[in-house]
């Protein structure tokens, strides 16, 4: 059992993670349509940004796993599962560019065609 301290600071890491996979989808799909190559850039700042947030709040929610009484990740994550309802899978995801420990679920968004290559690219020139 969780308590409701924890699962707020686990749902507020499972929001980041959410948000972040949303922002990188929409910059994946900038980068395939863009026209130039300010658009281009752009897009590909966007997808850094993105993919570092996403990180963040993979450590977030990593971080609250430490500071519940679950014994690891997925355990957290199907304590919470099972208390609220919440999917925890994007804060579990490995996501290219970050590495946060407990990220043992594959990493899932399309990457066909342009999106690899400015997913690629955005890592090599922005991800620090």
């Amino acid at each position: 059992m969780l308590s409701d301290d924890a699962i707020a600071a686990l749902e507020s890491a499972v929001s980041t993670c959410d948000a972040a996979r949303r922002d990188l989808e929409a910059a994946l799909t900038r980068a395939e349509k863009a026209s130039d190559d300010t658009d281009h850039n752009e897009a590909l700042q966007a997808i850094a940004t993105a993919i570092q947030e996403w990180g963040a709040g993979q450590e977030q929610f990593a971080d609250a796993v430490d500071a519940s009484n679950a014994p690891d990740i997925p355990m957290a994550a199907l304590l919470l599962k099972n208390e609220t309802g919440t999917d925890a899978m994007n804060a579990r995801r490995g996501v290219p560019g970050v590495s946060v420990d407990g990220t043992d679920q594959p990493f899932d968004v399309d990457l066909s065609g342009m999106r690899g290559s400015a997913l690629t690219d955005a890592i090599t020139m922005y991800v620090e």
